[in-house]
């Protein structure tokens, strides 16, 4: 089914998120899954990224957003959707679709999404795939607010998923207050709009600027009308029009003309700046019992225009039509500079697609060091792979990781790499492993760390040992390890689906863990999520650069490592914690047992 995206802003669009809307007039629910899995869009030869929002087969409606990669001004582009394949597994993904995006499927805010603050009696939960903001007892400083770690630009829209329940006598419950705030401080700048009482009757704005010439707008302008305990949308936009900043309100997906503001230097005048995304739950000044919570099931963060563009589902003939239509364009691949000393290292899963000229591509983007899974199986028909990459001024590791919880699997692996690199016409540059995060056993889990890489050091000769660190590894362990690797490599992404995507959410998290490693005098990369078009990804781009600039005079900095997040989850089977409250160990801690990493060096010493 082909489907015409016409742009009406007067703009290029890049990456901008467009709703595909079914139902009966336009679609055959039958011909699909019962949810959608098996539904795919494509631009050309290429698969686009996609989230569904709803499917319901009984009702036939559904709401898909699918991400599209340019759309030129005035412009329509044509993309096709798939369906049919009773075979095929759901990969809807928010994330992937999304600038920002969290459906609260875990028992925690997502690790690297969030900042909590709460004070007074607020409380913040999250469980059956909601989070829960609580002002829970009467009180008249009752607040409980998350907002996000990454920042985002002007015109940009926050969308959440939300509902309201009162639990205390005073009907009018509690105050749900969502939108921007200043990503420096919250109370220098915010965009937001509070609702309130009983069917949330009363909805403003608050708006102010750093300069404080603004203040609170208390004027109610419209009226949400929810009864209590009932799901619906709510969404603030903040967008850039005629060199003015105008702000929007939408409910359910339709923009409320009566909230619509423009902002003048005059007149409520909001800087343009970068900001986070917000929301708050409070009780209110008076002490009144108007306890409660605002629940949200998901929440995101896309692109936004005022003139968002017309979807138009099912081929459209006509001359006028054909004459304006052309099909999206292929991206520009991203060009990262690379300082002399820097690596911008990936993780290769599988090469059956990384031929002579997409390891050109990869070092024409900037990426000069490849980490490539390496097994008994594959070892020697990765020599190609090995020898095109140096060619191509590319470096390459031998990646071990857990093949099925077999130690015997493991040491196999370690002595084949030694086999091959006394043999081979293109050796490895050095082999990659994986610390056991000192957690669930600190002296076992630390020693067995120890003997591996003392094991390691004192057998592999001049071969390079690189050691990813995972996110809950404690890093006061780092420097009893650290004479025995050439390199670290500090994750901030884990297989629970956790990850981070800014740089001062990255540069906070790994500061202690960096602070140990310069202390060492060792060297580290930045290990970062990705999403699988992170070639065409100006952010990724922009992400790594921002790294390379923040830590650009310190000597402990070697540079990046990408992975593609949806295959480190395929190759990264969660490992069960034994404490609901203690951390999965992440897939590539593979080594864990001192037996088992005893052999592995004796076999690498023999070598």
């Amino acid at each position: 089914m082909e489907i015409r995206i016409k742009e009406n802003s007067g703009q290029e669009l890049r990456n901008y998120q467009i709703p595909v809307v079914l139902d009966s007039s336009n679609f055959d629910f039958s011909l699909a899954q019962g949810s959608g899995q098996d539904i795919r869009f494509t631009a050309g030869d290429r698969q686009l990224q996609h989230w569904v929002e709803e499917w319901s087969t009984q009702s036939e409606r559904a709401t898909i957003w699918v991400k599209i990669p340019s759309i030129a001004s005035g412009g329509t582009a044509r993309i096709t959707m798939h369906y049919g394949n009773p075979l095929a597994t759901d990969i809807s993904s928010g994330a992937s679709t999304f600038d920002f995006f969290d459906d609260f499927s875990g028992n925690n805010l997502a690790f690297g999404n969030w900042e909590q603050f709460t004070t007074g009696g607020g409380q913040l939960t999250v469980t059956s795939g909601a989070a829960r903001l609580i002002a829970p007892n009467y009180h008249p400083a009752d607040i409980s607010s998350v907002k996000t770690t990454r920042d985002f630009p002007i015109n940009s829209i926050f969308v959440v998923k939300r509902k309201k329940v009162t639990t205390g006598t005073d009907p009018r419950g509690p105050v749900i207050v969502q939108g921007f705030v200043d990503s420096r401080n919250e109370d220098r700048s915010k965009l937001l709009v509070s609702t309130e009482l009983q069917r949330e009757t009363k909805v403003n704005w608050v708006l102010k600027n750093s300069t404080s010439s603004v203040g609170d707008t208390s004027k109610d302008l419209t009226d949400l009308n929810v009864a209590e305990d009932t799901w619906y949308t709510t969404g603030v936009a903040w967008y850039l029009e005629d060199e003015l900043g105008k702000v929007a309100f939408f409910k359910n997906g339709v923009r409320d003309s009566k909230m619509d503001l423009t902002t003048t230097e005059k007149t409520n005048n909001l800087n343009i700046i970068n900001v986070k995304a917000y929301l708050l739950v409070r009780s209110y000044p008076d002490v009144s019992d108007n306890t409660g919570y605002a629940a949200f099931e998901h929440a995101y963060v896309r692109k936004f225009v005022s003139d968002e563009p017309t979807v138009t589902i099912g081929k459209v003939t006509g001359a006028s039509v054909q004459e304006n239509t052309t099909d999206i364009p292929e991206p520009a691949k991203i060009n990262v500079t690379v300082p002399g000393g820097i690596f911008n290292a990936v993780r290769v899963f599988d090469t059956a697609t990384y031929d002579a000229s997409a390891l050109g591509e990869l070092k024409a983007s900037g990426f000069n060091m490849i980490l490539v899974r390496t097994t008994p199986e594959n070892i020697w028909s990765l020599e190609r792979f090995v020898k095109a990459a140096h060619e191509n001024g590319i470096q390459v590791y031998a990646m071990i990781i857990r093949d099925g919880g077999s130690s015997e699997n493991m040491i196999n692996t370690a002595q084949q790499i030694a086999d091959y690199n006394s043999k081979s016409l293109a050796r490895f540059d050095g082999i990659n492993i994986a610390l056991n995060p000192c957690s669930e056993d600190p002296d076992e889990a630390c020693e067995d760390n120890l003997a591996l890489l003392e094991g390691l050091r004192a057998s592999s000769g001049s071969m390079p040992v690189a050691v990813d660190v995972p996110v809950s590894y404690d890093r006061s362990e780092l420097q009893e390890v650290s004479g025995n690797v050439e390199f670290f490599i500090l994750l901030t992404y884990d297989e629970q689906g956790n990850y981070m995507n800014s740089t001062a959410t990255i540069v906070d998290s790994i500061s202690a863990k960096m602070g140990e490693i310069r202390g060492a005098g060792e060297n580290a990369l930045i290990g970062i999520a990705v999403g699988e078009e992170y070639m065409t990804d100006a952010e990724v781009k922009d992400l790594i650069e921002g790294l390379q600039d923040y830590y650009s005079q310190d000597t402990a900095f070697m540079g990046t490592s990408i992975v593609v997040y949806e295959d480190y989850q395929e190759y990264s089977p969660v490992t069960s914690a034994t404490d609901g409250n203690s951390p999965a160990i992440p897939a590539f801690t593979a080594l864990t047992g001192i037996t088992m990493l005893l052999a592995v060096a004796y076999i690498l010493r023999k070598r």
